[in-house]
């Protein structure tokens, strides 16, 4: 029995030493082991063939062989036997806590109050087990820290879940965390390990468990070698300042166990050479990364590489031209290249979409999340289906992971129906869709989409059937299972998995492979845990998915030549000659650790004080990320590439490590490269030389000069069949603008006619945007059908009961000022109820939530007829008509604009109402405009042409009738909320609700036609129901007034500007005219932009059409037409230097 310590620096070649010498050894007749972390398996077992295959020793390989910790458990267990009790895996463990968390969620002090402390405590548990802290010594604790109420609060929780976990597991299950103690205890009842040589290689440190295993293992073994990346074995200097110091105590603790138990120590080898660099540079900065004071290097530095990308993806795109470069040009291996990251999430799918493009392959060693597997997220849709009631998003989860029947274009067909008429709950299986649209869509079409639905629903209602008695577990499992294996989910698997073996992609094939072993892992793990317990599914689902998320596809590199990249810690670190390491960046390298996990550093310490040592704190970690950042500057033998960028994917800045900052000092003459200014155009694969022509034919089509060697790339391309076509269509992208055509004759004629027939909300439409109107309106673009209530459907509904009110007025001969309250909630209820019934307001009756919008609506209509009627009350004006519609057979012939073209516009309308009154001048008439939200008068918008209507109206009205116009008014009916004190008395409350009524709009500023609208302004002298006020002395208040004289009312709604300017712009200078630039086929991108209205929101901000026309203000030509912010009278006076010309 003896111990000996193999010491060096990283790249001194412990490794190789140890290899060299099982490979000279391994005739001996001593059985050779060798023993690494898990992540480094694999790569020790391809070591271990290479050397006995390069010393011609490959008869005697079964006299080697590599282990892990677990993977000896598993061996000695086998062989000594013992406890029958089924392994847990990390799934299974989770699985259990997330049920004890639950049921104890009022006892639980820190614990209890959210899904994601299942990682914490399983991560605090699986600490305990590993420092050999059992529940007795919980239970010491807790007498122990007593006075220390905050740690004492968490260690109950611990004791509790601890105690309640151990109950649940136990003479069942064996936790893996367990498996290190019980091979400890067994080790002594096994000869697998007597007089055979061990080799512990790669590890950093060691838990207590493994330190108990090590101890037995020297006692057993004939020779245990333990190789230390360490300068020397003395602890010397303080930790903050030696990078090996954590490396050294862990020397000094194997020497400790040797000696505790009487085990020869052999002389420790130290390895002083450093074999691994080829460069001095390399050499140099392994020796100085790490040390103060570092030492500068005064030479050229060929063999680093400095580069600051413009963004991560600039960044991983110059990794794949540099490692190209060293492929092609310096013949190395994919295999010999590695790419080390701190943050591989970030970086894992930009260098997978990169890589494809430059044809690199590669190898993620990374361990993905079950739970994001298309598999799992199919089985766990099929348990949301029934925990969400078939709610429409769970059904079409579980269809479009492509597992059903259903191909992409009958799913799409089937999505649109179902989200159109917002079908959910039983009625997926109930009955046949016998919706309001059979006349539209055709008998056949709704017969194709029924049996559609059968395909989706009649699978899934056999299965819930199954469960319908009892709902145990084991049941949901089995039933589950059953439904996987009859609907052939596991073939269609396979027919995946061959597809992508086919086409290539190993790595995604093999990952699919896993899941469906992993998932049915899981799947029994919910059986042997759970049983017979009777569960809900919501419960099922949630137990479940928490199992997929604490389940990983761990995958072993698919081919033998690939570039390797991984997490810092995870890194092969011999035998690679060039290394990128990517993401320097300020928080990447070093770390910055922000989570202390449920025990922090100062209850570690207090813990400590009492006997037990847990895991080291954020500050030892620190240390440890800092050694595996020297490791991963030292692994490259012959090119270290180093990167960081400036911006992430957002546009958020971003810092260099300070480590960039040391490395720059200790090399001054280190040059870094930079894409920020100009970026360097590679040759390298086909896919991504073609990309990079683009680029340079887009410099040159901006004027820039560019290589010669691009033409002759461009006529290579061209002459390539394969690429001709792609590079003529990208050609002519490059010289794509936005900027539509102008409409053809042919194809005006063939949207409008020769008389286009339109009305003023939808010239207003133009005004807004052009391009808004052609799309909406020339080829009626319509958005997919989804059954809900809109805004407009809510103001439409409400609308139409105030129209159905006035009729019934008029049809009872029930005088307006007569009726009273009661009166009117009576009609109005009725009227409701009969709305419902039709078939345009079916989508009020289909959920309950609408149903409780129509009795919202009903109220705020109620209120607001009741406001109407007393602002009708007060006034002298009387109700000459309601819906009174401009058009064919209507009221009021269409409004006819003759255009310069020789075309005619026919504008059609709805006034909601019309109100007049009489005095000694005549007859004067006032529009009455419905709104569903807060709505005013704005000169800007008017003379911008966006608010056009209601003085079109009224000029109309006018017109045709010789009124004499009064005023444009806004009704707001939406829902009024108010802040009352609570001492206000009723009359108060109901004033301010009257004042959230008051109509909004321009009147004309006569104090007779004022007093006609308000016959209480004399006593109030301000309306509470017009925008207008009275001085005592009887003149017109400017401060409350919103008003025009007459003079200016006719430049508003006179000949002069609303009948010439809004629709054909003849009479008023204006550079947009509406209805003669439509029918002349202008369809220009110009949305309006009202900077005081829209307060910092872009007009195209909710527009849905944006990513049609891709309107960008910083592209050349999209310019927004700005409206202006003039008061009243610069505005009326503008109109009326105009007019006078």
């Amino acid at each position: 029995m003896s111990l000996q310590i193999i010491y060096g620096k990283s790249g001194s070649g412990k490794t190789r030493y140890i290899f060299e010498q099982i490979s000279r050894d391994i005739d001996n007749g001593k059985k050779k082991y060798i023993l690494t972390p898990e992540q480094f398996s694999f790569t020790a077992e391809k070591e271990l063939l290479k050397k006995l295959r390069d010393n011609n020793n490959m008869n005697s390989v079964i006299d080697a062989e590599v282990l892990t910790f677990n993977r000896m458990a598993h061996r000695v267990a086998a062989e000594v036997g013992g406890s029958k009790n089924v392994a847990l895996s990390d799934s299974g463990k989770s699985m259990i806590l997330y049920n004890i968390l639950s049921n104890n969620k009022n006892k639980l002090k820190f614990l209890g109050k959210s899904d994601s402390n299942i990682d914490l405590i399983l991560t605090q548990l699986t600490e305990l087990k590993k420092h050999g802290v059992k529940l007795e010594n919980v239970e010491q604790l807790l007498d122990d820290t007593k006075e220390n109420k905050y740690l004492h609060s968490k260690l109950e929780d611990i004791y509790l879940v601890y105690n309640q976990y151990e109950e649940q597991i136990q003479n069942k299950y064996i936790d893996e965390n367990d498996s290190l103690t019980v091979l400890a205890e067994q080790l002594g009842s096994t000869n697998m390990f007597k007089d055979c040589e061990i080799y512990i290689d790669e590890f950093v440190g060691f838990t207590k468990q493994e330190y108990q295993i090590i101890a037995k293992l020297m006692k057993s073994a004939s020779k245990v070698t333990v190789t230390i990346t360490a300068d020397d074995l003395q602890i010397t200097r303080s930790q903050d300042v030696d990078i090996f110091y954590s490396n050294k105590q862990t020397a000094n603790n194997i020497l400790k166990i040797a000696k505790d138990n009487e085990v020869k120590i052999e002389k420790s080898i130290g390895l002083s050479e450093i074999k691994r660099f080829k460069s001095p540079e390399l050499l140099h900065l392994e020796e100085n990364i790490f040390n103060l004071p570092y030492n500068i290097y005064k030479k050229e530095v060929n063999s680093i590489n400095l580069f600051l990308a413009n963004n991560q993806y600039s960044e991983i795109e110059n990794v794949a031209k540099n490692i190209i470069k060293l492929v092609r040009d310096e013949g190395y291996r994919y295999k010999e290249i590695s790419i080390i990251t701190q943050n591989i999430d970030t970086y894992s799918n930009l260098c997978k979409a990169i890589f494809n493009k430059y044809n690199i392959p590669i190898y993620m060693d990374e361990r993905k999340e079950l739970s994001q597997n298309v598999l799992i997220k199919y089985i766990l849709s099929i348990l949301e289906i029934f925990a969400k009631n078939w709610s429409l998003e769970s059904v079409f989860n579980y269809i479009k992971t492509g597992f059903t029947q259903l191909n992409e274009e009958e799913a799409y067909e089937l999505e649109k129906y179902a989200i159109k008429w917002n079908v959910c709950g039983n009625k997926w299986y109930k009955e046949e869709w016998k919706f309001h649209d059979e006349k539209e869509l055709g008998k056949d079409k709704i017969e194709k989409i029924n049996g559609l639905r059968e395909i989706v629903a009649i699978p899934l209602v056999d299965l819930r059937n199954n469960l319908s008695d009892t709902r145990t577990a084991k049941q949901i499992s089995e039933q589950l299972y059953y439904f996987l294996i009859k609907n052939e989910v596991d073939k269609k698997l396979q027919s995946k998995i061959d597809y992508l073996n086919r086409i290539g992609e190993l790595n995604k094939a093999q990952e699919y492979e896993i899941s469906w072993n992993t998932a049915m892992q899981v799947l029994d793990e919910m059986v042997m845990i759970f049983g017979e317990e009777k569960i809900s599914f919501d419960n099922y689902m949630k137990i479940l998915k928490i199992g997929f998320v604490n389940s990983s596809l761990g995958t072993i590199p698919m081919a033998q030549d690939q570039v390797v990249i991984g997490d810092v810690d995870r890194s092969k670190t011999h035998k690679v000659r060039a290394v990128f390491i990517i993401g320097l960046n300020d928080g990447n390298f070093p770390t910055v650790n922000k989570s202390e996990g449920f025990l922090n550093d100062e209850d570690r310490e207090n813990i400590k004080v009492h006997g037990i040592e847990l895991a080291k704190g954020t500050l030892e970690r620190i240390y440890e990320d800092n050694f595996n950042i020297y490791k991963a500057f030292s692994t490259a033998e012959e090119k270290l590439f180093l990167s960081y960028a400036s911006s992430d994917s957002s546009g958020k800045s971003l810092r260099s490590s300070v480590l960039m900052s040391k490395i720059k000092k200790i090399f001054p003459l280190l040059k870094q490269e930079s894409d920020i200014i100009e970026k360097s155009a590679d040759i390298t694969s086909k896919e991504a030389t073609f990309e990079e022509l683009l680029n340079q034919l887009r410099c040159y089509r901006d004027g820039e000069q560019i290589d010669e060697i691009w033409f002759k790339l461009y006529n290579v391309f061209m002459a390539d069949n394969e690429w001709s076509s792609r590079l003529s269509n990208a050609i002519k992208a490059l010289h794509y603008t936005n900027a539509p055509e102008k409409i053809t004759s042919e194809n005006l004629d063939k949207m409008y006619g020769k008389t286009l027939q339109t009305s003023i909300s939808k010239l207003e439409q133009y005004r807004r945007c052009p391009f808004s109107y052609y799309l909406k309106y020339g080829l009626k673009l319509n958005d997919k059908e989804i059954s809900k209530v809109e805004a407009v459907d809510t103001g439409s509904f409400m609308h139409d009961v105030i129209d159905s009110f006035f009729n019934v007025l008029e049809e009872n001969k029930i005088e307006i000022k007569e009726i009273e309250d009661m009166q009117i909630e009576k009609i109005l209820e009725q009227i409701v109820s009969e709305k419902l019934k039709l078939d345009r307001n079916f989508i009020f009756t289909t959920t309950a939530k609408y149903l409780r919008l129509v009795s919202r609506l009903k109220k705020v209509v109620i209120t607001s007829v009741k406001y109407i009627v007393q602002t009708i009350k007060q006034s002298e004006f009387t109700v000459l008509g309601h819906e009174i519609e401009f058009g064919q057979k209507s009221k009021y012939e269409p409004i006819k604009i003759h255009t310069d073209s020789g075309k005619t516009v026919e504008i059609v309308g709805k006034i909601d109402r019309v109100d007049v009154a009489k005095n000694a001048d005549g007859t004067y008439v006032r529009i009455i405009d419905y709104k569903s939200s807060i709505k005013n008068v704005d000169l800007n918008q008017v003379v911008a042409g966006l608010q056009l209507q209601l003085l079109t109206y009224l000029n109309e009205t006018c017109r045709v009738e010789d009124f004499l116009p009064a005023g444009v008014l806004y009704f707001n009916l939406s829902e009024q909320r108010i802040s009352a004190d609570s001492n206000m008395t009723d009359e108060e409350i109901e004033e301010l609700i009257k004042q959230k009524f008051k109509m909004q709009g321009l009147i004309l500023a006569d104090v007779n036609v004022i007093k006609m609208m308000d016959t209480k302004i004399e006593k109030t002298g301000v309306s509470d129901i017009i925008p207008a006020g009275v001085k005592k002395d009887g003149e017109i208040s400017s401060k409350y007034t919103k008003g025009i004289t007459a003079e200016q009312f006719k430049y508003l709604s006179g000949e002069s500007f609303l009948d010439t300017s809004a629709l054909t712009g003849e009479s008023v200078p204006r550079e947009i005219k509406a209805g003669d630039e439509i029918l002349s086929g202008e369809i220009n991108i110009k949305p309006s932009y009202n900077l005081k209205l829209q307060k910092g929101k872009t007009p195209c901000e909710y527009c849905k059409y944006k990513s049609i026309c891709k309107f960008d203000a910083n592209n050349k030509g999209n310019d927004y037409n700005y409206i202006g912010t003039l008061n009243k009278e610069a505005i009326l006076d503008m109109i009326k230097e105009q007019t006078d010309v």
